[in-house]
């Protein structure tokens, strides 16, 4: 597995501890989550699941995402609230890694194995948005490293037509933040075409 790569590239700045290293977990996340279940990376930039946390984040991200329930297993979630999750589905031959984006309202697909993602996050693709992250770090120099239970939000998200700038981030409970984008997400999923969304938007305060 190339972790070492992501690691030299994101050091790790805290570890917590679980109760059940790599119970619990697909068998083809096992060995991640013995190895690096529970730690930060850079400050907060990217942060591996618990088995416990990600069952709970499993959960969320099946409130969002039709069909994902079964098929796809979190293992990690970067600073803005995404989950990266790998296909666990039985029988596939090559487990391909997902994004799913509160803020956005959607998944995304890569091309990428379990490898093979860790040397893109590593790499000058900017994966996860590290130059972002270090713009906002720069913005808000306060805020410190992130806790596991915060993300860096959008104020409005993107599916809303909020703009993928600073200005538009602040830092928010984690949880929340995700529950707030996957109820707002399915309303408009369901609202007929030209429909004003403002009573969508004011769930975020604006």
């Amino acid at each position: 597995m190339s972790l070492a790569s992501l690691t030299a590239a994101f050091p790790i700045t805290e570890t917590v501890t679980s109760d059940s290293a790599d119970r619990n977990a697909p068998e083809p996340l096992a060995d991640l989550f013995r190895r690096l279940a529970g730690t930060t990376l850079a400050h907060g930039f990217l942060r591996f699941h618990t088995p416990e946390s990600a069952a709970e984040s499993a959960a969320s991200c099946a409130r969002l995402i039709d069909g994902f329930e079964g098929s796809f297993h979190p293992f990690a979630f970067d600073w803005l609230g995404r989950e990266v999750a790998l296909d666990v589905r039985a029988g596939e031959t090559r487990r391909l890694v997902i994004v799913v984006d509160p803020g956005g309202g959607e998944y995304l697909g890569t091309e990428c194995d379990l490898d093979e993602w860790h040397e893109v996050v590593a790499g000058e693709d900017d994966a996860l948005a590290f130059s972002f992250y270090e713009e906002w770090r720069a913005a808000d120099p306060s805020a410190g490293a992130l806790r596991r239970d915060q993300a860096v939000g959008y104020k409005v998200p993107l599916f809303l037509g909020g703009e993928d700038e600073v200005e538009n981030l602040h830092l928010v409970d984690r949880e929340v933040y995700f529950e707030l984008c996957t109820q707002a997400a399915l309303q408009v999923r369901d609202l007929p075409p030209g429909t004003p969304i403002s009573e969508v938007t004011s769930a975020f305060g604006q």
